[in-house]
């Protein structure tokens, strides 16, 4: 679809929209497949706790973004390239509406709600943090963002498994990926 049609309305605008069709039919699959089931929440306690988690990876997921920046590893990787292109193809409002909002619900469907939750009954939690978190890095198709995607995958497995809250993944995944936006 983003090549066909990526130049009449933008690459960007190609993933939002196929990433908005496909929301529907993973979160239908994500509500039938058995998954990891959170437990009663506890108001102030947890509430810090989630706030702790969700920071920790926003914190990390900007520091590693600007350590692969700066080393340079950017610069020799033409898949980084071609993703990146796509990823700025289009207006500030099309950018946080993909970017930070579509995307990250549609990969935590699938890599945290789906993989990471069938794995995690299946075989424990490390094996499915890791597992998924490889998966992950290898769904964005190039060294840079594979490396970054494996790193913030294992702290969002840990944290899908540890709080058992795909709503908190959504929320430290697009708020990493909104504040990586305004700030490069």
């Amino acid at each position: 679809m983003i090549d066909a049609y990526g130049d009449k309305i933008g690459k960007l605008m190609c993933l939002l929209i196929a990433g908005t069709i496909c929301i529907i039919p993973m979160y239908i699959i994500y509500r039938t497949v058995p998954k990891i089931i959170p437990e009663q929440f506890e108001a102030k306690r947890d509430l810090v706790r989630y706030l702790i988690w969700i920071f920790v990876i926003v914190f990390a997921g900007i520091a590693l973004n600007i350590i692969l920046t700066k080393s340079g590893m950017v610069g020799y990787s033409k898949g980084f390239e071609r993703a990146n292109q796509t990823l700025s193809d289009g207006s500030l409002f099309i950018k946080l509406l993909c970017n930070a909002l579509i995307i990250p619900i549609l990969e935590e469907l699938l890599i945290r709600g789906i993989i990471t939750g069938q794995l995690c009954l299946w075989y424990g939690s490390v094996p499915a943090v890791v597992l998924s978190s490889f998966c992950f890095g290898i769904m964005h198709n190039n060294i840079v963002q594979f490396i970054y995607a494996l790193a913030i995958g294992l702290l969002l497995g840990l944290m899908y498994t540890k709080t058992r809250r795909l709503i908190l993944c959504i929320l430290a995944h697009g708020l990493l990926n909104l504040l990586v936006i305004l700030f490069s």
